[in-house]
């Protein structure tokens, strides 16, 4: 081997070793890396608010997961659990109440057995019309549920009014947005799930058969 390509193949072991060196540092790097997260060190109920005594900061390793975990101080937010937690669960951003929310007491005409932590929509009866009113609302008790703050008078008002109240539980996903539904909208709709989602089925009444002529 020439005293040229000896140097060439030296210089490229170098660099080689290098790349090696760097990838080996990224990866110490990395496994050293923590962040600081918010862990539940006792169960949760849904709508209760964290305190010290329910949960501390901890620092986790950084393992490259997309996980949101909650960066805000859920004590000092003042910030309510969304579900029931259990202890050593990491606090992510979908584990609390969004918003600024409020307790209001609801008398249910139909709904099925409820229990704290429990997700349910809420629809109510307007004139022939059945209306979507709450939509993944977190259940206190089985006559207690978590609103936006911004929606307290008109809960208070349905409940005034002894609107009817009937509560589903449900994830909302697959739940389609509607305006309202009448009771032929309904019937419609499901005699088509029925039918094989086939569209324009008609629940038109039948036809009066006409009297036959008299002689």
């Amino acid at each position: 081997m020439s005293a040229r390509n000896a140097v060439l193949y030296v210089g490229g072991a170098l660099v080689m070793l290098a790349v090696i060196g760097a990838i080996y540092l990224e990866i110490i790097v990395q496994s050293r890396s923590t962040h600081e997260v918010w862990m539940v060190t006792q169960d949760v109920a849904a709508g209760a608010r964290f305190t010290a005594d329910n949960v501390r900061q901890v620092s986790v390793p950084d393992t490259g997961d997309n996980i949101s975990y909650y960066h805000g101080d859920p004590v000092a937010d003042r910030k309510r659990a969304g579900r029931t937690l259990h202890g050593g669960h990491m606090l992510a951003d979908d584990d609390l109440l969004g918003t600024a929310m409020v307790l209001v007491p609801v008398s249910f005409k139909a709904a099925p057995p409820l229990k704290n932590g429990d997700v349910i929509d809420v629809y109510t009866q307007v004139g022939t019309r059945t209306i979507q009113v709450g939509k993944s609302l977190t259940v206190e008790s089985a006559t207690t549920i978590w609103v936006p703050a911004v929606d307290e008078p008109s809960w208070v008002t349905l409940q005034a009014n002894s609107a009817p109240l009937f509560a589903v539980t449900s994830s909302g996903i697959g739940v389609p947005v509607s305006s309202g539904l009448g009771l032929q909208d309904a019937v419609s709709s499901l005699a088509g799930s029925v039918a094989g989602g086939a569209p324009g089925v008609s629940l038109a009444p039948p036809p009066t058969p006409r009297a036959s002529p008299t002689r």
